[in-house]
């Protein structure tokens, strides 16, 4: 399942009461959002102030689209119950492109991390068990995975599964017998999940994703749709935003950085919060971010001394540099630690 291939990045389905000659600006909008947050790999790509700029004129960058009959009930602007259709656009791969690259983002690519992911749950009514394929909790998971384009995976439960792994495994977070049954599925990385259900009927959920040697928890809030939501797309920025190229709008000026051992987009938000907290910095402005290295233009007072002596403070910042004149404007080398 290495480096999974997926299609459809530029496709989007809505469903919508009504047929119309062209779809409003708001479908064209929030489909043009979902293509991007597919192709870009990052859920919060409307947040860059070009993307924003771009979901405003959305029909600029549509191909085409179709409309499709459905049985699934929408309501219509009236009040009433209709049966819904099925609204596909496409967009200008092209277009997407230029405008990913005005934005100073780069896409995730068609191949993909896999994803396998093992889930348990309990609850007053039912003993600790695998969640079952058909169950409506994977539903859910594979359909906000399919919104990523995400490729997931589950377990076969065979009798090689569960003399490898037992739900116990599972809920202990005992890492080796995951590993050693997860090791003929050949995922890139592997979710874990631990779902329980409260008397009162909430879920609790706690999970682990596993990826390139490295454990990463996440215990999500609210109902348990929400969390859901909140874990795929905590897995997808994790696994595909971090080939993302962040703004490319800094001027010629101040000191260079490169910092190494980001190991998630956390560390690269902490990073900047705290660079920009540092009493002689005026400005930070980030050039790249390309796996685990970011690239960083700082303007200071004092010059690369007073920089230096201020990163010096901080235990999680590691130089890599040989300390250069105090006219040099690096770059510097650090690693995140």
């Amino acid at each position: 399942m290495q480096a999974a291939v997926v299609d459809n990045l530029y496709r989007s389905e809505l469903l919508v009461p009504e047929q119309l000659a062209q779809p409003t600006d708001a479908q064209l909008s929030k489909a043009l959002q979902g293509v991007l947050v597919k192709v870009s790999g990052r859920s919060q790509v409307a947040g860059n102030a070009r993307i924003s700029e771009a979901l405003q004129t959305p029909a600029a960058y549509l191909q085409g689209f179709s409309y499709e009959s459905t049985q699934t009930p929408v309501a219509a602007g009236d009040g009433r119950e209709v049966l819904g259709l099925r609204l596909q656009l496409t967009f200008d791969e092209q277009a997407i492109s230029r405008l990913l690259n005005e934005a100073g983002l780069s896409a995730a690519g068609s191949g993909r991390p896999g994803v396998l992911v093992w889930l348990v749950a309990e609850g007053p009514e039912r003993p600790r068990d695998f969640v079952a394929a058909e169950s409506e909790i994977v539903t859910e998971l594979q359909g906000l995975a399919q919104l990523r384009a995400l490729p997931v995976m589950l377990p076969l439960l065979d009798l090689d599964d569960q003399q490898a792994v037992t739900p116990g495994d599972i809920w202990g977070a005992f890492q080796e017998p995951v590993t050693r049954a997860s090791a003929r599925y050949r995922a890139d990385a592997v979710l874990v999940g631990r779902l329980q259900r409260q008397a009162s009927g909430a879920w609790q959920t706690r999970w682990q994703l596993t990826y390139q040697e490295r454990n990463h928890n996440l215990a999500p809030a609210g109902n348990l749709g929400e969390q859901l939501k909140t874990v795929v797309d905590s897995v997808a920025d994790q696994l595909l935003g971090k080939t993302a190229v962040v703004e490319n709008t800094y001027v010629e000026e101040g000191i260079v950085l490169e910092i190494s051992k980001l190991d998630s987009i956390d560390d690269y938000l902490q990073l900047l919060t705290y660079m920009r907290e540092l009493q002689p910095v005026e400005k930070v402005l980030p050039a790249q971010l390309e796996n685990d290295r970011v690239t960083l233009r700082v303007k200071v007072q004092g010059g690369v001394p007073a920089l230096v002596e201020a990163i010096r403070l901080n235990p999680r910042m590691q130089s890599d540099s040989v300390l250069p004149s105090a006219q040099a404007a690096g770059p510097l080398y650090y690693r995140w630690q």
